[in-house]
């Protein structure tokens, strides 16, 4: 699953902080989630919060700062490892 991220109000580590407390919210208000959608979104934005180094990334990549129009995506590949693409390009988490 690919999560566009919008940068255009705040930072990255700001906009996936949202995007996971929305998550937990939207599963205890169905009370679980059986197609396990919300299950992989909760998962995949906790993984980046406990592992991404936010500060190196902001440094070294300005569009991740936020006030950006950058086309920005979490997702994860087929080998379960977590990826940041900024308007199409990998780089590196």
């Amino acid at each position: 699953m690919n999560h566009k991220l919008s940068l255009a109000q705040h930072c990255i580590e700001t906009e996936i902080k949202k995007r996971y407390n929305k998550a937990v919210s939207d599963y205890f208000k169905s009370g679980g989630d059986p197609a396990g959608s919300v299950e992989e979104c909760i998962d995949i934005f906790q993984e980046a919060l406990e592992t991404f180094d936010f500060g190196l990334l902001r440094n070294r990549y300005p569009a991740l700062r936020g006030n950006s129009d950058a086309a920005v995506s979490l997702y994860r590949d087929p080998s379960g490892r977590l990826h940041i693409t900024i308007d199409e390009t990998d780089i590196e988490p």
